[in-house]
């Protein structure tokens, strides 16, 4: 009987161990900052354009500027 009580603790053990990594594993996962693209580095400035992958003034007519996706 205590032969079988030990195994069960070894399970119990593995089990909680397991959980352990897995929650440390997850818990350094990065958040995402922000879901629009950086611009090419330098200082960003008036409306990102989709259409282009860049900031500009806004008056592009055939780009979009809002996230409709």
């Amino acid at each position: 009987m205590s032969t079988i009580k030990r195994i069960f603790s070894f399970i119990k053990a593995g089990g909680a161990f397991l959980g352990t990594i897995v929650g440390v594993l997850a818990s350094t996962d990065k958040p995402k900052i922000s879901d629009r693209p950086r611009g090419d580095g330098s200082d960003l400035f008036g409306e990102y354009n989709f259409r282009t992958g860049r900031s500009d003034s806004g008056a592009d007519p055939d780009g979009w500027y809002e996230d409709d996706m």
